[in-house]
């Protein structure tokens, strides 16, 4: 047996959790690193997917393929068209998480990433070669089951591998690839507004392919989790993969993982007997949904809400509007450079997102996310006042700024360490099943979000420019207000600790206070002299 005393990777002991020593930890995880990179290549494609719809739209060979033609000879894509192409995938996502969320649990993470990948080259295919609307429809509606998988299986892996001192770290690569999706299809779409025909719109569409290539090329090479590996009682498995995963040449170290995991897994099964019955099974539609149901009991409930309220806090405060339709807008809005704009903006919120990685581990999620969502509430209140200035050619310029100071906050805060706190609140048993709600949830906003917008900024519907903020404000402020109440501080707290604060009953604002007393009071007791420790005893 390894002894673990010697699980030591450069100079950092591996056999205790200690956040201190995280930055020299980050010096050992460069195959880690790589890895974070690959699994999120497939949620890069949901940042694609979420800006298409308002890029293509902007492009006049677009337009004249499916849009109607105007008395003044030019092309406008109808509301009901751009609502129906936008909703569709994330509609596809609800229906596809809820019937594979609970396979994850029986097969694994690694299976899925192979069929997502076939279903998103078919759905790519669809869009190509789409001479009608309903076509196209159909072919975002098919890579929309392949995207809401890889929502789910990406934050879910990195999550459960990655060391609980770097999680918030690795995590927000979850963010950051939605983001570079995003800049990636803004670019494109720059680039290819300057060709003519129907390459102009094929060459985003075309672009789509990368992913699923990426995912299948690398695909058998990729480690299965280690920890379903250990929950599934695999150990040899585990290590295995572990050594896949890292690339360490100290056996203890795989022997400190393995025991750390079943540690945590064994807790977590402990705290849930002790504290509450097992459900009945619950079946739907013939599918078992007994863990679904837990994820709801009593014991569960605070931490499921948590999760689905730190991703759907996204969409809430705005974020399918200022970034999904960014270039549609502002073209509306009369900005001639929309293209350059929205290139910026992205560019903007990309290196934004990156600055958060090192932030959500020195400042936490909690302080991250709750104040900075009031503020970005105050610039959705500015917004909508500029909106309703007589003078739109002038207020669109003010609009513009706001809206790039949006996004800075919003990548900072919510955008980014929204999902770390989504994936990592959940108890181990129940994570894969959390994270799959919090997909079906933050889809089923992004339904409303993409099925509203256009009917809210078409210039053939609600026409309202600016003024949408004040919409956004409303929501926005019922995110902020429940963030307050619901976000814990999860800073360098191991999945254990945890496991303990939420089963005590501690309101989760109050986390890292109890967090810090209960440090305190380890390190008091261990430094004490036995002589005290018999006085307070008696």
């Amino acid at each position: 047996m390894d002894n673990i005393s010697e699980a030591c990777i450069d100079c950092v002991d591996y056999s205790v959790i200690d956040a201190s020593q995280r930055w020299r930890m980050l010096k050992s995880q460069k195959r880690f690193f790589l890895w974070c990179l690959w699994v999120s290549s497939g949620v890069i494609m949901q940042g694609f997917d979420i800006v298409a719809g308002g890029q293509l739209a902007a492009l006049p060979e677009f337009q004249k393929q499916f849009g109607r033609l105007q008395a003044d000879d030019s092309h406008i894509i109808p509301a009901h068209y751009l609502s129906a192409w936008n909703s569709i995938a994330p509609a596809c996502e609800i229906v596809s998480t809820f019937i594979y969320a609970p396979l994850l649990e029986k097969y694994g993470r690694k299976p899925g990433i192979l069929v997502a990948s076939a279903i998103s080259i078919a759905g790519v295919l669809l869009q190509q070669f789409a001479t009608d609307w309903k076509v196209h429809l159909a072919g975002r509606g098919v890579n929309g089951i392949a995207i809401g998988m890889m929502f789910t299986i990406s934050p879910l892996w990195i999550g459960e591998t990655c060391r609980p001192e770097l999680r918030g770290f690795f995590l927000c690569f979850f963010n950051t690839s939605i983001v570079f999706g995003q800049f990636a299809i803004a670019a494109v779409s720059r680039g290819s507004s300057y060709l003519d025909g129907k390459w102009q719109w094929w060459l985003p569409v075309v672009g789509m392919y990368i992913f699923p290539a990426i995912l299948t090329a690398g695909w058998f090479f990729f480690p299965e989790s280690p920890y379903w590996l250990v929950r599934h009682g695999k150990t040899t498995a585990a290590r295995k993969s572990l050594r896949r995963v890292y690339g360490f040449k100290n056996p203890a170290f795989y022997t400190v993982e393995v025991r750390r995991m079943e540690s945590e897994t064994q807790q977590a099964l402990s705290i849930q007997v002790n504290l509450s019955h097992r459900s009945t099974r619950s079946t739907f539609l013939g599918l078992d949904i007994a863990a679904e149901a837990e994820c709801f009991d009593t014991m569960n409930r605070k931490r499921t809400l948590t999760a689905i309220f730190a991703a759907s806090g996204q969409q809430m405060i705005g974020a399918t509007f200022v970034i999904g339709y960014a270039t549609y807008f502002l073209d509306l809005i009369g900005v001639k450079d929309y293209f350059d704009a929205s290139i910026v903006l992205y560019v903007v919120m990309l290196l934004a997102s990156m600055a958060a990685f090192p932030l959500t581990e020195i400042l936490g999620r909690r302080t991250m996310i709750v104040n900075p969502q009031f503020v970005l509430c105050l610039m959705l209140l500015l917004i909508g006042i500029l909106g309703c200035v007589p003078d739109q050619e002038k207020a669109s310029w003010a609009i513009i700024v706001f809206i790039y100071i949006w996004a800075i906050i919003y990548q900072l805060s919510i955008g980014a360490v929204g999902f770390v706190l989504a994936s990592e609140i959940a108890t181990v048993r129940l994570r894969s099943t959390t994270q799959g709600l919090v997909t079906i949830t933050n889809a089923a906003w992004g339904l409303v979000m993409q099925f509203t917008i256009p009917y809210m900024i078409n210039p053939d519907a609600g026409n309202l420019g600016g003024k949408v903020g004040f919409i956004f404000l409303g929501t926005g402020l019922v995110a902020a207000i429940g963030g307050w109440y619901l976000y814990p501080e999860t800073k360098g707290v191991s999945f254990e600790k945890m496991d303990e604060l939420y089963a005590s009953g501690t309101a989760p604002r109050h986390f890292r206070a109890a967090s810090e007393q209960r440090i305190a009071v380890t390190q008091d007791s261990k430094t004490e002299p036995p002589v005290h420790m018999e006085e307070v005893n008696v």
